[in-house]
């Protein structure tokens, strides 16, 4: 296969939406299968890409200053573009869109892709402003979280600017400095505390978590996998004080927020864990990292579909779905993260950082608790199930199985084999036993903790004293005191130069000044 086919699944979108299109909305019937034949395209065009291996695509190069604009598809970037596309084509077949071909979403899915499939600084810088961009046009369109759509993009396109001086610095032989910028700079594009306004919380309607969170994230998380392509190595110190401010502020804004909103919160905590698993993994931190953050995609899925599949129904299928969202998010056997949370575990411990296994753990339980009594009361009117929500759900299902059933034959299959080893290595005969038996006991308090919190979570006066308590995380203060200075700032300038407008004698003191200073600089 030629390298050029790595452009099909980025190119398609935008070639479909406005073909088909005015299709849907002349034919009525073309309405409900069309979009699903566009997604099942489009992923076939992914997996293309699997034969003869990797693919990389320059499209420009500058041999003067060494940058270059080039494309790259292999096994983890195939992954990740899958994990973001399996879910979509799922939701489509249990909740049809009411725009299925939106140009909007459309723009937002190719930015993404191109920010996951980037090689290079270049071309992720240039991705992750498009992404900004289209993010912004998508949320101001739908009116989603309107408020925060525009400090969202400016704090991403400054975030985008700290990332190419970072590496630019690395580049010119300033470590601390370059690697400070891309550290935070890569931080914020997980849309993270305290760059949490970067990424919304929810989509075009209240359930549209997975478009709104899922995709940007895995295309986040994938410049995380490649940080050693980008030349960078985030310093331990700073990523454990990020990780652990950011479980924290999650764990109490759960608590708050209504139900659409507390999962995307929760898997917001598991992807805080991604860049403290590569930087302490070692050569088991890619693969950790990996099965990590697809644990935590799939678990906002499941919730996702959970929610859109007719949750009035009176009937265990929603709650089944939201149980296996929450047994996915926690890490528990048989799920994706199970390896990576549990291996994450071991190697914090053996790093002597076990504060750090604590708090994740404690997190976890206070964030599974109020999600657990969602899932026990998502119940309501019953009404008929359909067949595409049942198709749906086996979709997404056999997706979720193959990852946890199979993550070493997967593992080879994409070139991470060895980082794979050495994670099962790690549980299987670790430097230190006890670490393997505190992971464990991390894994199994917050499922049984969290059982007993859930009437806890639901008091509504204990929700209101954490949204007191959860208020000076919002930064709301720090916007509102930056723009008092810069009023005041503003008000003394106007003062000043109106001073200078009506009294000449300022002027002329003005000059006075400046030519005492030369006459300084003379002598």
């Amino acid at each position: 296969m030629p390298d050029w086919i790595l452009l099909l699944p980025i190119l398609f979108p935008l070639v479909a939406a406005p073909i088909c299109a005015p299709v849907a909305l002349r034919f009525a019937r073309t309405r409900a299968w069309l979009p699903l034949a566009c997604l099942v395209l489009e992923i076939v065009l992914v997996l293309a890409n699997i034969a003869p291996g990797s693919h990389r695509l320059v499209i420009s190069t500058w041999e003067s200053a060494s940058f270059s604009l080039a494309l790259q598809m292999e096994g983890v970037t195939l992954l990740l573009v899958l994990a973001m596309l399996v879910p979509l084509l799922a939701l489509a077949l249990i909740a049809p869109l009411r725009a299925p071909f939106d140009a909007l979403r459309a723009l937002v899915l190719v930015a993404a892709l191109l920010l996951v499939t980037a090689d290079g600084l270049v071309t992720a810088y240039c991705a992750w402003v498009l992404l900004d961009v289209t993010m912004f046009l998508w949320r101001t369109a739908r009116d989603i979280e309107g408020a925060t759509a525009a400090r969202g993009l400016l704090i991403g396109q400054f975030a985008g600017l700290g990332l190419f001086a970072g590496i630019t610095l690395l580049a010119g032989g300033r470590v601390p400095e370059g690697t400070l910028l891309c550290t935070i700079a890569l931080w914020a594009r997980l849309g993270l505390f305290p760059f949490h306004i970067v990424l919304p919380t929810s989509g075009a309607d209240a359930h549209d978590l997975w478009f709104a969170r899922g995709v940007p994230l895995l295309a986040a998380t994938n410049l995380w996998l490649r940080g050693d392509a980008l030349r960078v190595a985030a310093p331990v110190p700073l990523l454990g004080a990020l990780t652990a401010l950011a479980l924290v502020v999650a764990a109490i804004w759960i608590w708050r927020e209504p139900a659409p909103v507390r999962a995307s919160l929760g898997v917001s905590q598991t992807f805080a864990l991604v860049p403290l698993t590569l930087a302490l993994g070692g050569d088991a931190g890619l693969a950790l990292a990996l099965w990590l953050a697809l644990g935590a995609a799939f678990a906002l899925a499941l919730a996702e579909t959970a929610q859109r599949w007719r949750a009035e129904n009176r009937n265990r299928y929603p709650r089944v779905l939201w149980f296996a969202g929450i047994l996915a998010l926690a890490g528990l056997p048989l799920t994706p993260a199970f390896i990576a949370r549990l291996g994450l575990y071991v190697v914090l411990w053996e790093s002597g950082n076990g504060a750090l296994v604590a708090l994740a753990s404690v997190a976890m339980l206070v964030t599974l608790a109020p999600l657990w009594n969602l899932g026990a009361t998502l119940a309501g009117e019953a009404r008929e199930r359909t067949r595409g929500e049942f198709a749906g759900a086996v979709v997404l299902a056999l997706a979720f199985l193959v990852l946890a059933l199979a993550p070493m034959p997967l593992a080879h299959a994409l070139g991470i084999g060895n980082a794979a080893e050495r994670a099962l290595a790690r549980l299987v005969s670790p430097g230190d036993p006890m670490g393997v038996v505190v992971g464990i006991v991390a894994l199994l308090v917050p499922i049984v903790g969290a059982f007993f919190l859930r009437h806890r979570a639901a008091a509504p006066a204990r929700a209101t004293r954490l949204a007191r308590l959860a208020r000076p995380f919002d930064l709301d203060w720090l916007e509102r005191l930056a723009t008092e200075v810069v009023y005041q700032m503003s008000a003394v300038a106007r003062n000043a130069s109106t001073i200078a407008e009506e009294n000449p004698t300022v002027w002329i003191l003005f000059a006075a000044l400046w030519i005492a200073i030369f006459v300084m600089l003379a002598r």
